[in-house]
Parts: structure tokens; C-alpha cells; sequence
């Protein structure tokens, strides 16, 4: 199969949609440029009619028509029910399609919607498999990270793409969706609240996770709706897994990891990125609050590979929109 042409006509219109002007970003000599993004499909059940956000023919064409556009390598995505899902989304005869092997468990009913059962919200990622081989890159999937988990639920769904013929780094990605209902304000010991408690919890895993892979220089990609403003000033989820230090974790029932007194030590891999950071994400919904929830985190060696200006939100234009989360995506040049 033919790879489809890369294009950038989105990016055009997203940033006239907020006033800015933007152009495909350049391609420097050397390595493969790779499009990722970020997708949170709301409650993608695999059959018409499902879930609590019941979808008709006409709703999944209209998703279609929005991963067309995104036109993206890779897609890291969330909230959903399982790979015939995701397949409605994205065609497999072009795109691989991983999906969390967390366990399926008893549905409640939605709110508000008699006789409406919640499917499964599991994240996973969308591989253009003909772009990635002319990258020079292949993937495999790695062991899911179940203690990010909620009571088994919406585990991190983890890929290592390698190169081809070897000799270049590899670089692990992994999509997430953490716990909502705690966007902002602290995140310490004397929060009660118990989303935020939650969040804390998986605010340590998922630190103790990028630690290893700091330690290691291994490059990695956090990708997902982390349910969090990290943009926010002084946040306090993003100044704990953005220190630049690396230390020896253990487990934790109120902190989910805890660090051994004595042993952190400074590691410029644990130093992190969040792309898009300082530029107000344009469809919050709180204009008072222009910050993001889903985000691209960069770590290790992968930080020096952004494309400069390459972040963009795809918007969705007039009528009803498809999911309630726009997706987010930027490219990186990996050597």
C-alpha cells in the first residue's frame, strides 16, 4: 500500500482558528521526522448506539474524517472500549491498532441516561504501519503499566519503536489517562479530596516510571489525557515528575512510590518537556482557565528532538463535535 502524502493544511487553519499563522514546520537534514498525537475519543464504544456517548453511522464517519485529518503517525488515544472500536476510527488496513489488556469489569449505568450502560475506557495507540517503515522504524509492544491503574482500569499502554536496521536509539512511548476531578490546586498530604488522593498516587508510579528510563537514557514520550492543567503556575504534579533528579522508589500506599531518603541524585534525562507549554490552549473549556489537559511530555534524549513550533490542537469547526477532548499533536526528529 501506497504511504499516504503528509500534509499540513490543519495546522494552517487550527492556528488561524486562534489567530496565529503557521506554516509546515521545517525538515532538518538527517533521521525521520515522526507526527504524534493525542486523542481522547470519549467513551469509542465498538457498536452503534452504545455507551454513554452513543454514536450513529454518521457519528463514527464524522470520527473518521477527524483521523484523517489529524494525519498522524502515531495516535495515542483514550476511552476506549476495545480494538473493533478503535477500528471504526481507524481503517487497519493503514493503521496497527494496540488496545490495554486491562480487565473488563461490571458497567455502571451513565448518568442521566436510562437503559445506557459505560463500556470499557482503556487506552492504546493507532500506528500508521507504511509511514513508520519508511521512518526506517519498527515498533513492539511492551507490558502494559497496570499500577497506574484504578482498581485494574485505565492502565498506561506502552510501545518501543526501534529502528530497522539497528544503530539508532530507541524510544519508548506510552499513553496514559489518569484519575479526573482534581485539574488544579495542591497536590500534598493534606488534600482530602479523594480524586486528588488518586491522582497522587499515580503522580508517583508514573515518577518512578520515567525515573528508569532517565537512569537508563532511554528516550520517551508521555502521551494522554492526564486529566491535569500541568500549565498551570506552580503546578504541583508537574514540578514533582519534572525535577531533574532520579532516585530509588518505593512503594507507597498514600504516595504510590516513595523515594529512599538519601538517594536522589541529578539526572539531565529526568529533566522534562511539555510541549506546548507557555501558549493557551485555545478550547478550554473555562476560559478563565486556558490551560490543557491532555498532554505530550518529552523525557531523556528525546527532549532535543522537538520540531520547534510543531504543536498544534486540531479543531473540529462548526457542529457538533465529535468527542469532548480536541487532539493535540507535534513532531519530533528522531536521529
Amino acid at each position: 500500500m501506497a504511504a499516504r502524502p503528509r500534509g499540513c493544511g490543519w495546522l494552517t487553519a487550527v492556528a488561524a482558528a486562534v489567530g496565529l499563522v503557521a506554516a509546515c514546520p521545517a525538515v532538518e537534514a538527517g533521521g525521520s521526522t515522526l507526527r504524534l498525537a493525542t486523542w481522547n475519543i470519549e467513551h469509542l464504544a465498538a457498536a452503534d448506539d452504545a455507551g454513554c456517548r452513543p454514536r450513529s453511522a454518521e457519528d463514527y464517519a464524522q470520527l473518521r474524517e477527524v483521523a484523517e485529518r489529524l494525519d498522524a503517525d502515531i495516535v495515542a488515544v483514550q476511552e476506549v472500549q476495545n480494538r473493533q472500536a478503535l477500528a471504526r476510527v481507524f481503517d487497519p488496513a493503514v493503521y496497527d491498532l494496540v488496545v490495554s489488556a486491562r480487565r473488563e469489569t461490571g458497567r455502571a449505568t451513565c448518568r442521566g441516561m436510562d437503559g445506557q450502560r459505560r463500556t470499557a475506557q482503556r487506552t492504546g495507540f493507532a500506528i500508521d504501519r507504511e509511514r513508520l517503515r519508511q521512518a526506517g522504524l519498527d515498533y513492539r509492544v511492551l507490558k502494559g503499566l497496570s499500577e497506574l491503574g484504578i482498581d485494574g482500569r485505565r492502565w498506561g499502554t506502552r510501545i518501543l519503536l526501534e529502528p530497522v536496521a539497528g544503530g539508532g536509539p530507541a524510544l519508548e512511548l506510552m499513553a496514559i489517562h489518569l484519575k479526573s476531578g482534581c485539574a488544579y490546586n495542591r497536590l500534598d498530604r493534606d488534600v482530602r479530596r479523594h480524586q486528588c488522593r488518586t491522582l497522587i498516587r499515580q503522580r508517583g508510579v508514573l515518577e518512578e516510571w520515567i525515573d528508569a528510563r532517565a537512569a537508563a537514557d532511554t528516550p520517551l514520550v508521555v502521551l494522554g489525557d492526564f486529566n491535569r492543567q500541568l500549565d498551570q503556575p506552580n503546578d504541583h504534579f508537574w514540578i514533582d515528575i519534572d525535577d531533574g533528579v532520579v532516585c530509588d522508589w518505593r512503594p507507597d500506599p498514600e504516595l504510590g512510590r516513595r523515594c529512599r531518603p538519601g538517594s536522589e541524585r541529578p539526572d539531565p534525562d529526568a529533566d522534562l518537556v511539555l510541549v506546548g507549554a507557555g501558549r493557551p490552549f485555545p478550547f478550554a473549556r473555562n476560559p478563565k482557565f486556558p490551560y490543557a489537559i491532555d498532554h505530550i511530555v518529552l523525557g531523556g534524549p528525546a527532549t532535543g528532538w522537538l520540531v520547534p513550533g510543531s504543536w498544534r490542537v486540531l479543531d473540529f469547526g462548526p457542529g457538533r463535535e465529535p468527542s469532548d477532548h480536541h487532539p493535540i499533536a507535534v513532531e519530533l526528529r528522531v536521529p
